[in-house]
């Protein structure tokens, strides 16, 4: 399955509705970087340093306990002089270099962090063992600084499960046209003789546990799946119609390749007579995820009227909005989606995201409470409710709703985030630091790392 459907919304919109003091802007939009909360942090004359670039105080744990397909670590060091820093993994297995990661640091002096992803050179996983770090820098003139080494162990966790399936929230008008009960995950592709099929799914189940994990709510459901076990048999619960029934499913490991339900989805809507909501949507969802946003809106466009003027027809049209980076029109048709049902939560916390993207932060707050209300389990709305209060000088509700989307989701980066922020936005920075280096272990966006530590972790680390 592709983390579009996990989320409550597709994976592009997520990742346009970072707040640009909390985030990298990624290749949609731009930074307004000035906006960032400055609590815990203080502007002070740097000395001039005109020598050749010095090291010191290398930070780097001794053991480094990460899960297998998402392993990663945090490394610090202090730097004089501008410099381009260079940091070389060695396998002390084998003495061989299997990493080597160059990054420029402006900065004239100070604390330098960076993510490094436990890979190799070409991409793959590091196996556990025993490795070295060693770092240099070189300056715009040629001067090399000292060598900072130590040695560390990588100890690999188990690793993350893939379901071999894409579902959509089972939303009211999507269970209405359907006479089912609403709540769940409705199933509306399957992998042919896949893990799911096995099991005994079929398109137009409906998925009501996983590992004994309710996943009736879209929060439920990303949570649950972050922490589905892979090469581990678990029970799975599921609604046929309104019969209850159960099955068991061992999942392969993440960091194999999603199923590609282009061509299902394309037969399936060819085949139904009568088109139905779940499946319009979730063909939607998996064009807007693919990046093929021009591909949805035509698909959207050859909806019957009367649908495309469902709620969820207008939760669809805002989600391609956003895709474009189309604030205003986002913000229409979510509001539009709400407006045909209060309650839901996937169009509330569409119509938050543009709402902070589009700078109002004020009307987002109670936009975000409201997706709270309407998903309590949703992590995602807890920790952009939380973003939203921070901007609008609110840190301790900030920190309750951040506090509150690390317990629900603590596999899920934008919570500890999110709640460092607010943390050192409150004035408790060791806490706030501490969060922050949390999930940044659990972002595998190098890019909103790297921006996330030079306009937060650098600074108060």
């Amino acid at each position: 399955m592709r983390r579009s459907a996990v989320l409550a919304v597709p994976l592009s919109i997520a990742a346009l509705s970072l707040p640009a003091w909390a985030a990298a802007q990624q290749s949609q939009g731009t930074t307004t970087g000035s906006t960032a909360p400055a609590a815990g942090t203080t502007t002070a004359p740097v000395p001039t340093y005109n020598g050749p670039p010095r090291l010191s105080k290398l930070r780097l744990a001794s053991t480094v306990k990460a899960q297998q397909g998402h392993a990663r670590f945090l490394l610090g060091l202090r730097t004089a002089g501008p410099a381009t820093i260079t940091i070389k993994i060695t396998s002390l297995k084998d003495k061989k270099v299997v990493r080597t990661i160059t990054v420029p640091k402006d900065r004239a002096q100070g604390a330098a962090w960076f993510l490094v992803q436990a890979v190799n050179d070409q991409g793959y996983q590091l196996p556990n063992g025993r490795y070295r770090a060693a770092i240099t820098a070189t300056d715009a003139r040629g001067r090399t600084s000292n060598r900072l080494q130590k040695a560390f162990r990588l100890q690999l966790t188990a690793p993350r499960g893939r379901i071999d399936g894409f579902t959509v929230p089972n939303l009211p008008a999507i269970a209405r046209q359907l006479r089912i009960p609403e709540g769940g995950q409705l199933v509306v592709a399957l992998a042919p003789k896949g893990i799911l099929v096995t099991a005994g799914l079929r398109r137009g189940d409906v998925i009501t546990k996983v590992n004994n994990v309710e996943v009736t709510t879209p929060g439920q459901w990303a949570a649950a799946l972050k922490a589905l076990p892979a090469d581990t048999a678990v029970p799975i619960e599921f609604r046929r119609g309104a019969e209850p029934r159960t099955g068991t499913i061992q999942v392969p490991p993440d960091w194999n390749p999603a199923p590609d339900f282009t061509r299902v989805f394309t037969t399936i809507l060819r085949r139904e007579k009568r088109p139905k909501l779940g499946y319009l949507l979730a063909y939607v969802r998996d064009r807007i995820d693919v990046g093929k946003v021009n591909v949805a809106q035509a698909q959207l466009d050859k909806w019957p009227r009367g649908l495309r003027r469902t709620a969820v027809g207008h939760l669809a049209q805002g989600e391609i909005m956003l895709a474009r980076n189309d604030l205003n029109g986002a913000l229409d048709a979510c509001e539009k989606a709400a407006a045909k049902d209060p309650n839901l939560a996937p169009a509330l916390l569409c119509q938050g995201l543009s709402l902070s993207r589009l700078d109002r932060t004020t009307d987002a707050v109670p936009v975000f409470q409201a997706a709270v209300t309407a998903d309590p389990g949703n992590a995602v709305a807890q920790a952009f409710l939380a973003y939203a209060l921070i901007t609008a000088g609110q840190f301790e509700p900030a920190i309750a709703a951040a506090t509150q989307a690390v317990a629900l989701d603590p596999n899920y980066e934008d919570g500890p985030i999110a709640l460092g922020l607010a943390l050192i936005s409150s004035g408790q920075k060791a806490k706030g630091v501490a969060q922050l280096k949390k999930g940044l272990r659990f972002m595998s966006d190098q890019k909103r790392a790297d921006q996330l530590i030079a306009d937060n972790l650098d600074p108060n680390a």
